[in-house]
C-alpha cells in the first residue's frame, strides 16, 4: 500500500505509517490505505487487536493540506468534500470497531494526527511524542477532531485552550490531559508495550466489543439513564453464561477459553527494531 503497511503477528494486527520524509500526512492515498487496512484487520477472525505505529518521526502530521488543491473551485471543493469525508469515516471505522485499536506513538503528531490517535482505545507514547493542534495558524480548526477528543479523552476547557494556544504538548503533559493513556520510558517501551497486549490477550474479545459499544451508548444520557441501561447491560452479560463459566473455570485452576498467549516474532516498537538489541523492524 505504499505509504502505508499492513501484516500481522500473534493475532495482532499491524498498520505502520510508513511515510516519515513526507512527514506521514494524511492524503488521499494514505486516507484510503488506511482504511483499506484496517477494514481487512477487523474482519479478520484471527485478529485480536490493532496496532497503529509508525516507522519514524514524526508519527502523523495530519491531514496533507496541500494535496487538497485543485485547478479551479469546482475540483478543489470536491477534493476538499473527498478527503474530510474520509478522514472522518476512517476515525468512526477506528472508534466503532468492535475490536480494539491502539496507538504507539514515537513521534510528533499535529493537528489531524492527534484525532486519529484519539480515536483509538488505547495510547501509549515514549518521552518522544509530542502533540499539537496548530491549525488556528492557518485559519481553520480540527473540528472533525473534536469529537473524538472533546469530552472523550480531554475536558472542553482544556480542548480550547490547545486549539487557542496551538502550544504543542510534551508526551508526560498529554498524559495528564488524557490524550495519552500510558507513557513508555525509552529503555523499557518494548517490554511496556508487550506486557500492555499481553495483558490484553487474557481479556474476553466479546467483553471488549461490549465495552466499546456500551461506553460510546452511554456518552449523552443522564445518569438515571445511564444507570438503568448499566443495570440491564449487567444483567443481560451474567446470563449469556460466559462469565460465569469464566469464574467456574478459575476456580477450578483453569482458564478461560478466550486466554491467548501473545509471543511476537518481531519487535512492535520500530525504534526497538534499530536498537543492537533488537532485530530489523
Amino acid at each position: 500500500m505504499g505509504c502505508i503497511r499492513v501484516e500481522t503477528d500473534s493475532a495482532l494486527g499491524i498498520i505502520t505509517l510508513d511515510d516519515p520524509a513526507g512527514g506521514n500526512r494524511l492524503h488521499p492515498e494514505a486516507l484510503a490505505a488506511l482504511r483499506e487496512g484496517a477494514r481487512v484487520l477487523v474482519d479478520d477472525p484471527g485478529v485480536r487487536a490493532v496496532l497503529l505505529r509508525s516507522s519514524g518521526d514524526p508519527f502523523c502530521l495530519g491531514m496533507d493540506l496541500e494535496r487538497l488543491g485543485g485547478a479551479d473551485d469546482a475540483s478543489r471543493a470536491a477534493g476538499i468534500e473527498g478527503a474530510v469525508g474520509d478522514y472522518v469515516r476512517l476515525l468512526d471505522g477506528i472508534h466503532d470497531s468492535p475490536k480494539p485499536f491502539i496507538a504507539a506513538v514515537e513521534g510528533a503528531v499535529k493537528a489531524g494526527g492527534v484525532g486519529l490517535v484519539s480515536a483509538c482505545d488505547v495510547v501509549v507514547a515514549t518521552e518522544r511524542a509530542s502533540f499539537e493542534l496548530g491549525e488556528a495558524f492557518f485559519g481553520i480548526i480540527p473540528a472533525n477532531v473534536l469529537p473524538f477528543l472533546l469530552s472523550v479523552r480531554t475536558p472542553l476547557q482544556k480542548a480550547r485552550y490547545l486549539i487557542l494556544t496551538g502550544r504543542t504538548l510534551s508526551a508526560r503533559e498529554a498524559l495528564t490531559v488524557g490524550i495519552v493513556d500510558e507513557l513508555l520510558g525509552e529503555a523499557e517501551a518494548e517490554r511496556g508495550l508487550r506486557e500492555l497486549l499481553k495483558r490484553m490477550w487474557r481479556t474476553s474479545p466479546a467483553a471488549v466489543a461490549e465495552a466499546k459499544s456500551f461506553t460510546r451508548e452511554l456518552l449523552g444520557l443522564d445518569a438515571g439513564e445511564a444507570k438503568s441501561r448499566a443495570r440491564r447491560k449487567l444483567q443481560e452479560m451474567l446470563e449469556g453464561g460466559e462469565a460465569l463459566g469464566a469464574v467456574r473455570s478459575f476456580n477450578e485452576g483453569g482458564t478461560p477459553p478466550w486466554f491467548g498467549k501473545f509471543r511476537p516474532s518481531r519487535p512492535l516498537l520500530v525504534s526497538a527494531g534499530r536498537s543492537p538489541q533488537g532485530g530489523a523492524p
